[in-house]
Order: structure tokens, then sequence, then C-alpha cells
């Protein structure tokens, strides 16, 4: 059985930085909410939740996305260590 796991929504931030919102074809899979940054393939995964609306939606990623930022820039210096 292959999952349908399809990108819903964009959330442009500042300094190249996005969050990609993906949702499984599922009656009981809720959002998935990703950290990535323009011209890289990497992705950190922030949360999931069930979506309730837009302005909900938004307030969760601008409440996670500073300390997400942090985490993925932190991953990216020990890389390039």
């Amino acid at each position: 059985m292959e999952k349908q796991i399809k990108v819903i929504a964009r959330y442009h931030y500042e300094h190249e930085y996005f969050v990609e919102v993906s949702h499984e074809d599922s009656f009981t899979a809720g959002r998935d909410y990703w950290l990535c940054k323009r011209g890289s393939t990497r992705k950190l995964f922030m949360f999931s939740s069930p979506y309730k609306d837009a302005r909900i939606e938004e307030r969760m990623i601008l409440r996670t996305i500073p300390s997400c930022i942090e985490r993925y820039e932190s991953a990216e210096n020990i890389r390039t260590a």
C-alpha cells in the first residue's frame, strides 16, 4: 500500500526560509510542518498538528520557527565542520 503525501502549502519566512506543509491522504492524518531553506535539499521536521484554521496554523509556525531555525543552523554548522 502506498501513502499519498502532498505538499499543500508553503509559508515564506525571512532569510530564505520557508515552511512546507504536507498532508497524507488518510482520514486520521494531520499536517506535518517542515522547515526548508531555498537552495538546500535538507528539511527539518518542526511538528505535526491537525488543521484548525489558517490563523492558528500561522501562529503555531511563528511560535516554533525561531527555535527550528537555530536547530537547522546548528546541524548545518556540524555538517560543515
